[in-house]
């Protein structure tokens, strides 16, 4: 299994992200990727790869799959934003565990946000019923099966600001009638945008949001995705139990 991760100007959580990995006993057996996405600040000690400038959340996450698809032969890639927090020493091991168990193509554990305001993508909150099939999960912490990662290739560049791709990834999961599972026996806590909250980043978050909303509603109304697009956004606004 790679493990990837992202780095913007935040290296102290980035090497909490993967001391806490390191935990795992798993951890030995998977290869770690610590790209560091054109920041100005001191790079993380456990940066493994380097881009010079910002190509935000969709683009570092092309660059990562290019390396997965034709530099390795794992066969998952485990995505995790670099402020995720969780406990203990096996969620590595759980994770792959309880994917391979459900014969999920797509993983997410549940998410909680460490904030009053939960995802807005309700299928991805904790609902204490197991292993749940979905549509689609969040780009938190995915865990992808090589083969749906095979079928995308690459991301298209219109989504740079990551906005879009987890609806891109389910449209091609539902297509391809790929399985796609949120694990409610696991769960993370997510401290969301810090990159935002700690001024990191060289463009206002009202900016980013509409560059990003824009960008993913007009490569979709432009594509042949639009209608399964628009039912995905739908299912995750209004999911329920």
């Amino acid at each position: 299994m790679l493990i990837a991760t992202l780095n913007h100007n935040l290296p102290d959580l980035t090497d909490n992200l993967v001391d806490q990995l390191k935990r795992d006993s798993y951890f030995n057996e998977c290869e770690l990727m610590v790209l560091d996405n054109g920041s100005k600040e001191p790079l993380a000690k456990s940066t493994t790869h380097q881009v010079e400038q910002n190509v935000f959340f969709g683009g570092g996450f092309n660059i990562v799959l290019d390396y997965f698809l034709n530099n390795t032969e794992h066969e998952w890639l485990y995505f995790l934003n670099n402020d995720l927090i969780f406990h203990g020493p096996s969620f590595l091991k759980t994770s792959i565990e309880n994917a391979k168990a459900s014969n999920a193509d797509v993983y997410s554990p549940s998410v909680i946000n460490a904030s009053i305001e939960q995802c807005h993508w309700k299928q991805m909150w904790n609902w204490g019923k197991g292993i749940r099939s979905v549509k689609w999960v969040d780009f938190q912490c995915p865990l992808i099966h090589r083969r749906v990662l095979e079928k995308i290739q690459h991301f298209p560049d219109e989504l740079i600001y990551g906005w879009g791709l987890d609806f891109y990834t389910g449209c091609i999961t539902e297509e391809n009638e790929w399985k796609t599972v949120v694990d409610d026996t696991h769960t993370i806590c997510h401290l969301n945008s810090q990159t935002f909250k700690q001024n990191k980043i060289d463009i206002g978050v009202n900016e980013f949001c509409r560059n990003a909303e824009t960008n993913m509603n007009s490569f979709f109304l432009n594509s042949q995705m639009n209608s399964l697009y628009l039912s995905l956004r739908q299912y995750g606004q209004n999911y329920n139990l």
